[in-house]
């Protein structure tokens, strides 16, 4: 009989409650310089989703955009190098995610990626931070 009531009692028993709680943010990576050239700064959006089970809490985030708002424009070769370059980074950038040493440097465009590295990696740190 007691054993039945203790049955009973575990399956009445409440399981702890799922909350998630998805926040973006938009996070701004410093301007690096491209030698002589200019400079080139990352722009990030990031979702950080908190899963919390009972007293269990997971933080997991996700880069889902990369925008360069600046980067050197002054002359037709630096635009051509640009343009074909900064695509690159931003794809290897969403693919790797958190992993910056993921991201290889662009031939032709060695300055750029080495400047593009610079403000992503502080964008990162900013990002894992919020």
């Amino acid at each position: 009989m007691i054993a039945a009531v203790a049955g009973a009692v575990a399956m009445h028993a409440t399981t702890p409650k799922k909350k998630v709680v998805t926040t973006t943010r938009t996070i701004q990576g410093p301007s690096a310089q491209v030698d002589r050239w200019g400079e080139v700064q990352v722009t990030l959006v990031v979702n950080k989703t908190t899963t919390t089970i009972g007293k269990k809490k997971t933080v997991t985030r996700k880069i889902t955009s990369v925008k360069v708002p600046v980067y050197p424009n002054h002359t037709d070769r630096s635009v051509y190098i640009n343009q074909q370059a900064l695509p690159m980074l931003v794809r290897e950038t969403l693919s790797a995610q958190f992993d910056i040493n993921k991201i290889d440097v662009i031939g032709g465009a060695t300055d750029t990626s080495y400047a593009f590295g610079q403000s992503l990696q502080s964008a990162l740190l900013q990002a894992k931070k919020v």
